[in-house]
C-alpha cells in the first residue's frame, strides 16, 4: 500500500548512538563510536546525538542513565529512530537484558541496529521476544 504524498519532504532517519564503557582508556570506546558515525553516514542518517554509559553504570544493567536519556530523546523525535550500536552486546552481553533494554527502544517507537547490518526489526535478525521464565509462566 503507497502512502499519500503530502508534498512534504520525507523525514531523514535519526541515529541515537548509543555505548557503555567502563574503563579510562577510550581508544575502544572511540573506535566503536566512529564506526557507528560513519555507518549512520553511509546510510543517510542524521546522528540525533551520541550517549554513553560509563564507569559502574557501564557495567551493570541497570541503572543506565544515559540509556533512559536516549530513550526519552528518542520518545521526542519527529522522525524514524534508531538505536544504533557497534554490536548488540553494547547493549548488554545478557540476552535477557538486552532483550528489555531493546523493547524500551520499541516502546519508544524506534528500533536497534548494529554497524554490521543487524537489525531487531527483521525476523532472524536479533528480531526481540519476551516471554516469563518457565516458573513464572502462567501466573498472574
Amino acid at each position: 500500500m503507497d502512502t499519500p504524498d503530502t508534498g512534504q519532504p520525507a523525514r531523514p532517519t535519526l541515529a541515537f548512538i548509543y555505548d557503555r564503557h567502563a574503563t579510562l582508556t577510550t581508544a575502544a570506546l572511540d573506535a566503536r563510536i566512529e564506526r557507528c558515525q560513519r555507518y549512520a553516514v553511509e546510510h543517510g542518517w542524521v546522528a540525533a546525538g551520541l550517549w554513553v554509559d560509563r564507569g559502574d553504570n557501564a557495567l551493570t544493567n541497570w541503572p543506565r542513565p544515559q540509556w533512559d536519556r536516549l530513550i526519552y530523546a528518542m520518545r521526542q523525535a519527529a522522525a524514524p529512530a534508531v538505536c544504533l550500536v557497534d554490536s548488540w552486546e553494547r547493549i548488554s552481553r545478557e540476552q535477557t537484558a538486552r532483550t528489555i533494554l531493546q523493547l524500551a527502544v520499541h516502546q519508544a517507537g524506534g528500533r536497534c541496529v548494529t554497524t554490521a547490518g543487524e537489525d531487531d526489526a527483521d525476523l532472524g535478525h536479533g528480531r526481540i521476544t519476551v516471554t516469563a521464565p518457565l516458573a513464572l509462566r502462567g501466573r498472574p
